[in-house]
């Protein structure tokens, strides 16, 4: 659990596990500064304000040398959590920052729990929850575009992306209230008209925000790309196209591919996952149908799905134009073996007319990786981007109320019902930063954390 306020000590190796040149043991809490000097032993005051200073660890029963470190001492509440804080900066052997560690609570310490340097500094007022989130996302970012979005997160890109956003809600709400809580006096508002623009325009914020968490997901798991479509389509060579590699079984025969085959890449800093999956035909086996529904999955789950008809084929089967109906939205329509004599694309209508391809001499690639960028690279470096399911809810459910409130103020409904959606509304948007949120859901951000942070 983690508590609002604490008043304990607490210690933890801030360094990645395994040997390395050097490892910190992070103090913070009110006793940092004693428990400094009890296990640090140094030549000059290594209490001075923004100074490093050398010191020995020494056994206090055998008086034999643990390790020579530099250590630094900070007052709150200008820290990283508010707090009084202390680093020991050791060698990094394992064994000498967790012997290191176990003196630092023996002198009175307690062991940090996950991610509970950063929930004092949430607690302490020094950072908001999306900027606690950008710590991690920070962390684990697994491209540069990635590390990019983190990075403004942590300057605050969120809050000073909608700041004014939700400014403006809370002065409409107040001024509705207002007029509430005092009838009897003349009080000059604006008019309906204007309360409905700019709730509209509040809706309309609220709803780009929520797009962006597709885009936001995209950056911090990557993209899963899905080829499927009928056997001996092309897909297979596709797929070895994409992944750079012969990874999957190309070969006349129909059902060489009974799973979901996976390669991983990258794409102008976004990873990427190329998945081949078993061709869509109704007269399969049964082990070969098996594959057929494991690729219809990988369908319906993928962020990009590339669905190859053979160009010498004719019209494609049924489910195949099932899927392309389905999920359009997020479908590239790939016509394969351009290359041949018999080619002539497939008509799709009312559906978008297939891209031209060959997978075996490279044909048309250029063209399909520019509409591959195209569904990963929109807007995706907005002010805005959400990148946590629980940023996403917060805004979505700050959007649904506010549509509610501009949706009873059109239809002239009691003024009071108005007022309460728009009390939800600026609930559900302050929440995001933190500012209502339950003990449940910053207990379940701050775990998720790694220890000595």
């Amino acid at each position: 659990m983690y508590e609002a306020l604490p008043t304990d000590t607490i210690a933890a190796i801030a360094t990645a596990p395994g040997q390395a040149a050097l490892g910190i043991i992070r103090i913070s809490g009110p006793a940092a500064g004693d428990l400094l000097q009890q296990v640090v032993q140094t030549s000059r005051h290594c209490l001075s304000p923004d100074t490093m200073a050398f010191g020995r660890v020494f056994d206090r029963t055998s008086g034999a040398l643990v390790d020579e470190v530099m250590c630094f001492f900070r007052r709150g509440p200008r820290t990283a959590t508010g707090e009084d804080v202390a680093e020991i900066h050791a060698h990094g052997g394992p064994l000498v920052l967790r012997d290191i560690l176990a003196r630092v609570c023996a002198a009175g310490a307690r062991a940090a729990l996950p991610g509970e340097f950063t929930s004092r500094a949430f607690f302490n007022g020094r950072m908001d929850l999306t900027r606690a989130e950008a710590v991690m996302a920070l962390i684990g970012a697994k491209s540069e575009q990635a590390a990019r979005v983190a990075a403004r997160q942590l300057e605050g890109a969120i809050g000073k992306g909608l700041e004014d956003t939700y400014d403006a809600l809370t002065d409409i709400r107040g001024q509705l209230e207002a007029g509430l809580d005092h009838p009897d006096e003349d009080l000059v508002g604006p008019s309906l008209e204007t309360i409905a623009l700019s709730l509209d325009n509040i809706r309309s914020t609220l709803e780009r925000a929520c797009q962006s968490f597709r885009r936001g997901t995209l950056l911090t798991r990557g993209a899963r790309i899905v080829i499927a479509g009928p056997s001996n389509a092309g897909k297979s060579s596709l797929f070895n196209r994409l992944a750079g590699a012969d990874r999957a079984i190309v070969d006349a025969e129909p059902g060489t591919t009974r799973d979901v085959v996976e390669a991983i890449g990258e794409r102008n800093g976004i990873p990427l996952t190329f998945c081949d999956t078993a061709g869509l035909r109704g007269d399969a086996p049964r082990v070969e149908q098996q594959g057929i529904e494991r690729a219809k999955q990988a369908a319906a789950a993928a962020d990009i799905l590339l669905l190859v008809m053979d160009g010498t084929a004719g019209t494609p089967p049924e489910d195949v134009l099932e899927l392309a109906r389905l999920f359009a939205d997020r479908s590239i329509l790939i016509a394969n073996k351009c290359d041949l004599p018999a080619f002539s694309p497939p008509d799709m209508s009312p559906l978008p007319s297939p891209l031209c391809i060959s997978a075996r001499s490279g044909d048309g690639l250029v063209p399909l990786m520019g509409r591959i960028d195209a569904l990963l690279q929109s807007d995706i470096m907005g002010d805005v981007v959400l990148t946590t399911g629980r940023q996403h809810d917060a805004v979505d459910d700050a959007c649904r109320h506010t549509a509610a409130a501009l949706a009873l103020l059109l239809e002239k409904r009691d003024p009071e019902l108005v007022a309460l959606e728009l009390r939800r509304a600026q609930e559900a948007f302050a929440s995001l930063w933190g500012r209502h949120a339950s003990t449940d859901v910053i207990d379940r951000i701050f775990s998720t954390f790694c220890l000595g942070k």
